[in-house]
């Protein structure tokens, strides 16, 4: 998230961060429990320590920010899950297939059916003042069970950042699955006559698994506003 928000930042705001083109990790270890934390720095670009982040450089930065965290440093465990892959499945197999043809192939067609609604349900914890016996609660239950298996898919992921029900349930996700109220003021709440365009979407923090949902007055805003939110794909980054 913060990665990327230095594609809208200014320059001056880039400058004041005093980046350079350098990366510093941290690896955990344990010896005779004993818990220990080393920090290693590289340099992503040769001398890069002596080159700063501007605005002209900075997608180069993030590109090779990316790549060292998603390529470089999983390498290891990449390659090894491949090797073991590869002896069940020969690679020319794998290769008939587009990557989306083989997600259907291993885990089936998101179209065809949603999530178990009624795990999630139970699993679901309340704050900020919302109780499962609300009416306002009870909406967007009826909403979430209107929702066809596309919509179910992308509500998951605006949520909790994946669009799948988890393999044990929705009572394995850590933290649990949360609806945090969002108050909005009786004015607020009055631009619900105009159809409620311009009240505030709901919103999600999807490493907590939690979705900030205003008190709308009416179904049809809720709906209108949820569905507006989930389509958008964008999730915190509405805050």
């Amino acid at each position: 998230r913060h990665l990327s928000a230095l594609r809208r930042m200014d320059a001056a705001d880039i400058e004041a961060l005093g980046l350079t083109f350098e990366l510093s990790s941290q690896r955990h270890s344990s010896t005779d429990g004993n818990r220990s934390v080393a920090t290693t720095t590289v340099e992503l670009i040769p001398g890069g320590s002596s080159i700063n982040v501007t605005k002209q450089n900075a997608i180069r930065y993030v590109h090779l920010v990316a790549h060292r965290r998603l390529n470089v440093e999983s390498a290891k465990q990449t390659n090894a899950f491949l090797s073991g892959f590869r002896d069940l499945i020969p690679a020319a197999w794998v290769r008939l297939f587009s990557p989306y043809e083989l997600q259907r192939l291993i885990s089936g067609d998101d179209t065809v059916k949603g999530f178990d609604v009624a795990d999630l349900k139970n699993a679901m914890q309340y704050a900020g003042g919302y109780h499962p016996s609300q009416v306002v609660i009870q909406w967007f239950w009826q909403i979430i069970e209107e929702m066809i298996p596309d919509q179910q898919g992308k509500f998951l992921k605006f949520m909790t950042s994946c669009s799948r029900q988890p393999l044990l349930g929705f009572q394995s996700l850590a933290p649990l699955p949360c609806i945090h109220q969002v108050r909005l003021s009786d004015e607020e709440n009055s631009l619900t006559s105009g159809g409620g365009k311009d009240l505030r979407l709901p919103t999600s923090a999807t490493c907590m698994n939690l979705l900030k949902l205003p008190n709308y007055r009416t179904k049809e805003v809720m709906k209108s506003k949820l569905l507006y939110a989930i389509e958008s794909g964008t999730g915190f980054e509405l805050s």
